[in-house]
């Protein structure tokens, strides 16, 4: 995968599957009974004493800090994975990045300030800037905590 265009052929191909997963993921196919409904708060979500939900956390220091862990092409894989690891990826990226080579990213670090392009109740889309291509991070809120879903360099 040494060429932008197979990486980036790769990183919407597995956007794709991501999606028809998650498609598939909300049809109903247990008991609608013992299914919490969409929307409804978890026990760990609990409304505070006051009764309104914990507010939102920002999406954007997560981001950045992933941002920042992906593009160091001058780390050893290991070390890279650390990094990226550090940055709460969700099971399926960290699936997709598996076989990236640090060394063919084209950025070194985050520039500018990141935006939130798109925020709902649980899901975010941010733009972060780096010293090579724009990166594109999407985001889910689990438990009201920030997780990456997926990134989309060059977005």
């Amino acid at each position: 995968m040494r060429s932008p265009f197979r990486f980036f052929s790769v990183v919407v191909g597995i956007v794709f599957v991501i999606w028809l997963i998650a498609q598939w993921s909300d049809a109903p196919d247990a008991d609608p009974a013992s299914q919490p409904e969409r929307g409804s708060v978890s026990a760990e979500q609990s409304p505070s004493a006051t009764g309104s939900p914990a507010p939102v956390p920002d999406p954007i220091p997560l981001a950045t800090k992933f941002v920042a862990a992906w593009a160091r092409p001058d780390l050893t894989t290991e070390e890279w994975w650390a990094g990226i690891n550090a940055a709460r990826p969700d099971e399926s990226l960290a699936q997709a990045l598996g076989t990236t080579d640090p060394a063919n990213i084209d950025a070194t670090k985050v520039v500018g300030t990141p935006k939130v392009l798109d925020q709902t109740d649980g899901e975010a889309r941010v733009e972060v800037t780096t010293d090579g291509p724009k990166v594109i991070v999407y985001l889910t809120l689990v438990d009201n905590v920030w997780y990456v879903a997926n990134i989309l360099p060059g977005g």
